[in-house]
């Protein structure tokens, strides 16, 4: 740097600027420690919601299957009501005629 004096730099900002580096790279590494802390965090809730996923996933699986007995199960039942209606139908014929 060319300054009055002459082109190098003084003495007094020479170690003004070495003051401002070392508190620049202390905000630094202050800045790392922080986003480190962060993305440990953030790692946490990642595994925490992927364990979510998987769980609600298998819950989901559980209900889809047990929605489908259930359909089965009142598809059997309304064939066993036809089946007794009918049988019901044809017993009140028979009756009338005899």
């Amino acid at each position: 740097m060319v300054n009055e004096d002459g082109p190098e730099m003084s003495q007094e900002k020479l170690e003004a600027l070495v003051k401002d580096m070392e508190i620049m790279l202390a905000e630094v590494e202050q800045l790392k420690i922080h986003c480190t802390k962060q993305t440990e965090e953030v790692n946490q809730v990642v595994q925490d919601l992927r364990r979510e996923n998987k769980e609600l996933s298998q819950k989901y699986e559980y209900i889809c299957r047990d929605l489908k007995e259930a359909k089965e199960t009142i598809a059997q039942l309304q064939d066993t009501k036809f089946a007794f209606e009918s049988k019901e139908r044809q017993a009140q014929k028979l009756n009338r005629q005899l």
